[in-house]
């Protein structure tokens, strides 16, 4: 899923100026995936804000009509939205399904194939986004009628929403960029310190990460490790490799994993990681327990982890930037159905939700979800500045501003690609058994993730 936040007193020009900073950053990577400029396409003469393209048509927003589906697992951010969008789009109808992540494409490949029941708004989690986007059944999106311009959003979003082709075809549910969750208590008692400030330094690179870790196991008595399992730790390592590794049917995983599978396994070695599975009972429960220093977080994850699996937790957390740099955590693409009846009036509520200054300011302030939109972060300078949603969880650190400070600067895109699922599940199926057999080494792990990734993607030529 994919979620997010934001908090601190501290405003002022200064704030306000490294902000801008960010935004600049994120506007020069200049790689080819990349939009060129942080400018915004001009508003709908409608008067709604469209930080991202005019919505849908240029007439007033009460003339457009029709009826949106749309398939989505988070029924409370609809709710909502849809209730604001209807203030600006009164004759325009939001139906809404509840689908859940895991069901969601292969029931969405059996509406497309039955020619029956398709929603006009598609959602594409992380897991299945590459899958979803070779499909071929999401509109373009710079064409008529919706004339996005994917300048107007941060440059690293880029190739999240975009085909093996270069072409956009969905937009942002809300940014991922990510750090690491960590315990205040717990850095504080065997640390000397809960700054993040002063964390970053203690964790600089992944040497100085795998040290600090043998000394938090040694000053516990082995009762705090550095996280909860393999899996933790890989979401970071491969996410920092950001270099695409798919070339048509060529999938070089030697280039994508290697590194990360060998710090992965200097972690595990170093007995410094728990044996914990993603997504368990016993992995969601160890937050609230502290058992753990460090959780892999995206601006979604104080809702979805911190704030649901510790709701006690208020002023426990901490947020930090990963050694040697940020890396994402999920990520949900939206797109509109390329044989929708309706694609005006799907575009319109798209384009609010999640690009519109109006949409993105009520995602901010009720989730504490970032949209990709630049124009928002010039705009709502103030709504950066003000406690967010979940910020009391972590001390009253301003958590929007970290990560647009402090990690989005460095963030980079990565292209989708159908295997993206498969190298993840094969991943998943193996790493449980790397944390019970320490005789596994780096070297044969990789040999077996080669292997079992060509059983799973008998089209493509692994190496």
């Amino acid at each position: 899923m994919n979620h997010l936040l934001t908090k601190s007193r501290t405003a002022g020009a200064l704030s306000l100026l490294l902000l801008s900073g960010a935004l600049a950053a994120c506007g020069g990577n200049n790689n080819e995936n990349n939009g060129a400029s942080p400018s915004a396409s001009s508003p709908a003469a409608s008067g709604a804000s469209a930080s991202s393209s005019a919505p849908a048509a240029s007439a007033d927003p009460k003339q457009l009509s029709g009826t949106v589906k749309v398939w989505d697992w988070d029924e409370a951010f609809q709710k909502g939205m849809i209730a604001e969008f209807n203030k600006t789009y009164p004759n325009i109808k939001v139906e809404v399904t509840v689908v859940n992540p895991n069901d969601y494409l292969q029931k969405l490949q059996s509406g497309i194939a039955s020619g029956s029941d398709v929603p006009d708004v598609i959602l594409g989690e992380s897991a299945y986004r590459g899958k979803l986007f070779d499909l071929g059944v999401l509109d373009k999106l710079e064409g008529a009628p919706y004339n996005f311009d994917k300048s107007s959003v941060l440059d690293f979003t880029v190739p999240y929403i975009s085909n093996g082709k270069g072409e956009v075809i969905a937009v942002d549910q809300a940014i991922t960029p990510a750090g690491f969750a960590y315990r205040r208590d717990l850095a504080k008692e065997y640390w000397g310190t809960d700054d993040p400030a002063e964390l970053e330094k203690l964790i600089s690179t992944w040497d100085d990460f795998i040290a600090k870790g043998k000394e938090l196991k040694d000053k516990s008595g082995g009762k705090v490790l550095m996280m909860p399992g393999l899996g933790d730790a890989f979401i970071a390592l491969k996410g920092q490799n950001f270099a695409s590794y798919v070339n048509g049917t060529e999938v070089d995983l030697t280039a994508k994993v290697k590194e990360p599978l060998t710090r992965l396994f200097e972690m595990r070695d170093a007995g410094i990681l728990g044996k914990n599975e993603l997504w368990t009972p016993a992995w969601s429960a160890s937050m609230a327990k502290g058992e753990f220093m460090f959780y892999p977080m995206a601006p979604w994850g104080p809702k979805w982890h911190i704030s649901a699996n510790d709701p006690d937790g208020k002023g426990r957390w901490g947020l930090v930037k990963a050694p040697e740099g940020g890396f994402t955590r999920g990520g949900t693409a939206v797109g509109i159905y390329k044989d929708s009846k309706n694609k005006e009036a799907a575009w319109a509520f798209v384009q609010y939700a999640y690009l519109s200054d109006e949409g993105s300011a009520y995602n901010f302030k009720t989730f504490g979800n970032m949209t990709g939109s630049k124009s928002f972060y010039e705009t709502h300078k103030d709504l950066i500045d003000a406690p967010g949603p979940y910020d009391e969880f972590f001390g009253g650190q301003n958590l929007a501003k970290y990560f647009m400070e402090k990690i989005v600067p460095d963030m980079k895109g990565e292209p989708q690609s159908k295997y993206d699922s498969v190298v993840d599940g094969v991943f998943n199926a193996l790493y449980p058994l790397w944390t019970k057999d320490t005789s596994v080494t780096a070297d044969a792990a990789l040999q077996k993730f080669i292997s079992e990734t060509k059983n799973k993607a008998s089209d493509a030529t692994v190496k």
